[in-house]
């Protein structure tokens, strides 16, 4: 059984965390976060934020835009597909 955990980023884009691979859901498939956009989310980092900011990681406002949800919400929102 595979260890995966899925996330609803902006309220409309699903992701999810599977055997520590991050991957976002895209026309139809499963495509690798190769932008880090969960990751990023996660922690907070905000690359609009200037070098040096404390608001650049650990940014509340980006965290928010990321939520933890059950794989059948998943499955509900893209589908079938997860």
């Amino acid at each position: 059984m595979k260890d995966t955990v899925y996330y609803l980023i902006f309220e409309m884009v699903v992701g999810k965390k599977e055997d520590g691979r991050y991957f976002l859901f895209s026309n139809g498939e499963w495509i690798p976060d190769s932008g880090s956009v969960i990751m990023d989310h996660l922690i907070g980092y905000d690359p609009s934020e200037p070098e040096g900011s404390p608001y650049r990681i650990g940014n509340l406002s980006i965290m928010n835009e990321i939520e933890e949800i059950s794989s059948e919400r998943a499955e509900k929102l893209i589908g079938g597909a997860a």
